[in-house]
């Protein structure tokens, strides 16, 4: 289930007040809601901490194999060569996380992929996806 939640940068201040605890806490508040609330996915993650029983995603750690849609590339990639090359039957291909961007970005993760040239050489490319967009690879 999905909830849209409109929320102002007095909200997310409040919020902060009734979590930070220490003694200088309204500089703190200062300095983060502005980044917060400059992307919605640190503002969700925000407030599904706030309903129980809920908790931030896991890190994915460097060099973890993982797999995302092939429309989630960046706009350097050759899409319909990658596709031809690596899709599988969902049109995923597989990525290794090259660095975690933090909850605050709004592509949390930057990974590497092999993007296909027209010359049809491979190279090794970097792009940036979400948290909803990346998922873990089990097994081969």
């Amino acid at each position: 289930m999905k909830v849209q939640v409109n929320y102002e940068d007095t909200d997310v201040s409040q919020v902060l007040g009734s979590i930070i605890k220490h003694e200088n806490k309204d500089e703190f508040i200062k300095l983060i809601t502005p980044m917060i609330c400059s992307s919605s996915s640190a503002a969700t993650q925000l407030f599904r901490l706030l309903i129980s029983g809920n908790k931030l995603p896991d890190v994915i750690s460097k060099g973890t194999i993982c797999k995302i849609h092939i429309d989630n590339l960046g706009y350097g990639a050759n899409k319909k060569l990658v596709q031809k090359k690596y899709a599988d039957a969902d049109d995923n291909i597989i990525v290794r996380v090259h660095q975690f961007r933090g909850y605050h970005e709004y592509a949390n993760y930057e990974i590497l992929y092999n993007n296909v040239n027209t010359d049809d050489s491979v190279t090794e490319e970097k792009t940036y996806v979400s948290f909803d967009n990346i998922t873990v690879v089990e097994e081969f």
